[in-house]
């Protein structure tokens, strides 16, 4: 009991704080399902999607896109040396899932119905595909995190089953999701097929094999983000009070591009601060190979962004003076500013030269989303929605809960690399003397899950 009260409980007042969020978002919540949503929301007929829908749907949705593109970039493109950053990616990317699932339950009017989309097949709204897409990719999470729990457990004969039985399961998932999407027994036979002959061909040694991840996972979670991160601009194409800066037929585009965009900034962000938190070293070489990949990124997204306004003639409302001008200035002032600063090579040899750009490009996604979501909506007659205060503490709660949850599963898992010369003297003395768990590397959950794997066959 003492291990794990050390874990839960907060060491600083930062901790408290959280913890203290995360209690008073527990009660709002409790006050929104006894009395209803008008207890806790300024939400109306005309402003059904507001600050829940904005922050915990769009930006939290994006702001996860970490996980799929740090798998992609290891296991499909081969950058293995960028493996120590996966796991934690991934487990961000989980957390940001099950706070977003969370959150719309808490936004949907009746949320008890929401496995109803999984039998009511209505593929003339975008929120069908979105809703199959992130229920799979979530599944498609927890399995890409399942090693780090069984190496934890020293569930050898468990890591080995799921080495075997994973990408059977995504070919499952992905013949279903084909059938659903499409209602044609061909597609969902082709997708069956070229996936079984995919893994046999990986299996009998003809194309390579990631050993550590299987690489259908890795498949499918890149293909189920990459079409709901589109998916999402696409339920905002309907919106028809949408102004002209936002109302754009590519929001779908910039959508995917911002996630895309937005994910190695996650990535140097949660790396730097999550690693100190541990009392480890940021794995600052790494996190500059992936600051070399920003300029274009946001080069690219910035030529598509400035873009799209000339094609289609807005240029010269966004030179007058007013709100809407000024919040779409703002996103395109800070993510050239980020550009600046990610191309000065001198700038990334420098301790903590990456946040600052880092932060400034998830800034510049947060004011789009907010412009797509917020700003630019505006509804003739209707008084001007301004989230409620419960509003703003239950979003501030369930970010606070996800913060805490990563730290206490990065104490008692392994999620990062090699463990600090002071934590393995711990690990290996059994404890911190505080009656802290001992903290877990993945290299010795990996040989500790091999053991236990050999002594069980």
């Amino acid at each position: 009991m003492s291990r794990v009260l050390a874990v839960l409980l907060p060491r600083s007042p930062g901790g408290w704080i959280l913890w203290g969020l995360a209690f008073l978002a527990l009660v709002l919540v409790g006050v929104r399902f006894a009395h209803g949503l008008g207890a806790v929301t300024n939400l109306s007929d005309a402003y059904p999607w507001g600050f829940w829908i904005a922050v915990d749907v769009l930006i939290g949705i994006a702001l996860a896109s970490g996980g799929f593109v740090m798998a992609g970039v290891v296991h499909l493109f081969g950058r293995e040396r960028y493996h120590p950053l996966v796991r934690p990616a991934i487990l961000t990317a989980l957390l940001g899932y099950l706070l977003f699932i969370a959150a719309l339950a808490v936004d949907l009017g009746r949320p008890w119905h929401i496995w109803r989309a999984l039998i009511s097949w209505n593929h003339h709204s975008p929120m069908f595909e979105v809703a199959w897409c992130v229920m799979l990719y979530t599944t498609v999470l927890i399995l890409e995190f399942a090693p780090a729990v069984l190496e934890r457990l020293g569930l050898g004969r468990a890591l080995a089953w799921w080495r075997e039985g994973a990408p059977w399961v995504v070919v499952a998932m992905l013949t279903l999701f084909s059938y659903a999407m499409t209602l044609s027994p061909v597609w969902a036979g082709l997708t069956f097929g070229l996936l079984v002959l995919w893994e046999g061909l990986m299996r009998a040694g003809v194309m390579p094999r990631d050993r550590q991840m299987p690489i259908l996972l890795i498949l499918a979670g890149v293909t189920l983000s990459t079409l709901h991160q589109s998916s999402l601009g696409t339920l905002f194409l309907a919106v028809d009070r949408l102004a002209d800066p936002w109302q754009t037929p590519i929001l779908p585009v910039l959508f995917f591009l911002s996630a895309v965009m937005v994910a190695p900034a996650v990535v140097i962000l949660e790396a730097t601060f999550g690693a100190r938190a541990m009392g480890r070293r940021p794995e600052q070489p790494l996190l500059m190979g992936l600051a070399g990949a920003m300029p274009y990124l946001l080069g690219v997204y910035l030529a598509v962004r400035l873009g799209d306004v000339v094609v289609r003639g807005v240029v010269f409302p966004l030179l007058e003076p007013s709100v809407l001008s000024g919040w779409w200035w703002l996103e395109i002032l800070l993510l050239i500013s980020a550009w600046v600063l990610f191309s000065l090579p001198e700038l990334r040899w420098r301790r903590n030269g990456l946040v600052l750009p880092a932060f400034l490009t998830v800034l510049g996604l947060v004011t789009h989303r907010l412009g797509v979501a917020l700003v630019g909506i505006s509804v003739p007659g209707a008084p001007a929605y301004v989230p409620a205060w419960s509003e703003i503490a239950i979003t501030a709660g369930l970010l606070a809960a996800g913060l805490l949850a990563f730290r206490i599963l990065a104490e008692v898992l392994p999620v990062y690399g090699e463990e600090p010369e002071s934590q393995a003297r711990e690990a290996r003395a059994g404890g911190d003397g505080a009656g802290r768990l001992p903290a877990a590397g993945v290299d010795g959950g990996r040989r500790r899950a091999l053991a236990a794997e050999s002594a069980s066959g």
